[in-house]
């Protein structure tokens, strides 16, 4: 091989791997900015969970559900005295 060659095959080579140092450094900000994106929704899908949650316990809570059920649906509180407690001898399941 003479000299020429030998320098000629040394920038193939060199050219080869700035190209493919090039190329990953552009995969690697690529991906990077897809990994800020997915970041990004993750913390907006928490926030909405959170909100949802702090929803649900708001309709759960049983304030909101007395309030419903007098003034929506007509009921009142049962008083005690129309209370009546059954009793079965095997408990729940009737053993």
């Amino acid at each position: 091989m003479t000299r020429t060659a030998l320098v000629g095959s040394l920038l193939i080579i060199v050219s080869v791997l700035f190209l493919g140092n090039a190329w990953q450094a552009f995969r690697f900000a690529r991906l990077e900015m897809d990994v800020l994106s997915i970041r990004r929704q993750h913390l907006a899908v928490l926030e909405e969970n959170k909100r949802l949650i702090v929803g649900v316990a708001g309709l759960r809570s049983p304030r909101r559900i007395r309030s419903i059920a007098q003034e929506e649906l007509g009921l009142a509180p049962l008083a005690a005295d129309r209370v009546k407690r059954v009793d079965f001898a095997g408990g729940a399941g009737g053993d």
